[in-house]
């Protein structure tokens, strides 16, 4: 109940404090002022000497350098705040911010960086334009400073510049508010316009080394597009049927019908010039009880989609169409590419206990099937034995991701400076989890499972 009520508190004092229009080091400084003009006016001084006289002349030419420098300062702060609010209301600024990635560490790895550019603002003389995100309803970025963008007037008016935001998910961000800070060069006065935004951007994951892997294409949407290779669908050994009047009788499977009494044939082998589609079906079906596990909640997650997105990556240089499946309701993006939106939609993808893999993988059409250590093993199993076609199933084991090779990359990715304890953390939040053993446990039991079938992967 208290814990809600400082939430609160705070949730209505905080954007209050961004409008406060002088900063703390005004505060700082009015104190010194009130320290040295007492300490100065204790000092004992000879009457009606010259030095007295010298020494008050001094004392009042600096308190009205001051004054007057501090004046300059603020009336330039001022009139760029008055233009500000007078373009605003003309309605002819321009906000724009998205991610991008740039070799930027020390081991020449990307790194995920936001690039944000503003404009037309007059900057105050001498001074510094901020800049403050509010993003998904309450939460606020630190207030981090824009760099002039190069353009040839002597008076600059656009700003942009790329910030390293600690954003610790791989997901959509909504930016609701942008709160633009009018500074002076002494960082005295602080005037404060906000703006109403409405702009998305994503922060999408990245793509480790994976195993090589092959996969058969199962279906085709279409014969318009012939592909350079054939590739082998619904081939012998592969697939069967209930055997018909028309069918060949060598072609029936005499050890099936031994066990269980059936007449089954082998579908025979198809070299399709078309069939050139491989359905890529992934699952983040989850059921343990991760609520507040913030290693489960969020590092498993990113971990999960970075490697999907490494699949998927590779999968695309085989020479054939990757469709994605995804398993939940997925926010309408377009993109001129497909590539990209999978790629948002692998982002936006989350830990869900709605549909489970049994009534979302379709083992005619799948050609891959994702699964992580949070999925359902008896359902895993029950997939396995019911394949048709040589569907490729790829496991990722999520406790893998806590070695400090994955982790330190996966930081990196995600905004954060790396500080030696960032993978102690980790690894100490995820022994003290309730829900460690159980998904230890689980990760074992589908081990077990893709041990027994060849057409299968383990990462």
């Amino acid at each position: 109940m208290m814990g809600k009520l400082f939430k609160n508190i705070r949730a209505v004092i905080q954007p209050a404090v961004f409008y406060v229009p002088f900063t703390f080091y005004f505060l700082l400084f009015g104190i010194a002022v009130l320290f040295a003009n007492s300490w100065l006016g204790s000092q004992a001084l000879i009457p009606d000497s010259s030095f007295a006289d010298i020494f008050k002349l001094l004392l009042k030419t600096g308190v009205w350098f001051l004054v007057a420098i501090i004046t300059v300062a603020f009336i330039s702060v001022l009139v760029a705040w008055l233009v500000f609010l007078w373009k605003k209301r003309k309605n002819s600024l321009v906000f724009f911010i998205e991610t991008k990635s740039s070799q930027q560490n020390k081991a020449g790895n990307p790194v995920q960086q936001v690039q944000i550019s503003v404009a037309p603002v007059l900057k105050p003389l001498l001074g510094f334009i901020k800049l403050r995100l509010q993003y998904d309803g309450e939460n606020y970025s630190d207030k981090f400073v824009l760099a002039e963008k190069k353009q040839q007037r002597l008076i600059p008016t656009s700003f942009e510049g790329v910030y390293q935001w600690n954003l610790p998910q791989i997901r959509e961000y909504h930016v609701e508010k942008l709160i633009i800070y009018f500074e002076d060069l002494f960082q005295f006065f602080s005037l404060t316009v906000s703006l109403p935004v409405h702009n998305r951007f994503y922060t999408h994951p990245f793509a480790p080394k994976v195993q090589d892997f092959s996969i058969t294409p199962q279906k085709t949407e279409d014969t318009e597009t012939r592909i350079e290779e054939l590739k082998r669908v619904e081939g012998e050994y592969l697939n069967y049927k209930n055997f018909e009047n028309n069918d060949d009788v060598r072609r029936i499977v005499w050890k099936i019908y031994a066990k269980n009494k059936e007449l089954v044939v082998r579908i025979p082998e198809v070299l399709d010039p078309y069939a050139s589609h491989a359905y890529m079906y992934v699952s983040f079906f989850n059921i343990f009880d991760i609520t507040g596990n913030a290693v489960a909640e969020t590092f498993f997650l990113n971990y999960y989609k970075s490697m999907i997105w490494a699949i998927y990556s590779k999968l695309c240089t085989q020479g054939f169409a990757v469709k994605y499946v995804p398993d939940q309701p997925l926010p309408s993006k377009s993109f001129t590419e497909e590539k990209e939106s999978v790629q948002y939609n692998i982002t936006t993808s989350n830990w869900h206990a709605d549909r489970d893999l049994k009534s979302f993988a379709n083992a005619k059409d799948a050609a891959v099937v994702i699964v992580s250590s949070l999925s359902d093993a008896a359902a895993v199993e029950q997939l396995l034995n019911s394949r048709a076609g040589p569907v490729l199933f790829i496991f990722i084991r999520l406790s893998h991701s806590l070695q400090k090779s994955y982790l330190v990359g996966l930081l990196q990715w995600l905004f954060i400076q790396q500080e030696k304890n960032d993978v102690e953390v980790y690894k100490t939040s995820w022994r003290l989890s309730l829900q460690r053993p159980r998904i230890l446990q689980n990760e074992k039991k589908l081990e077990a499972l893709f041990a027994k079938h060849g057409k299968a992967v383990v990462i």
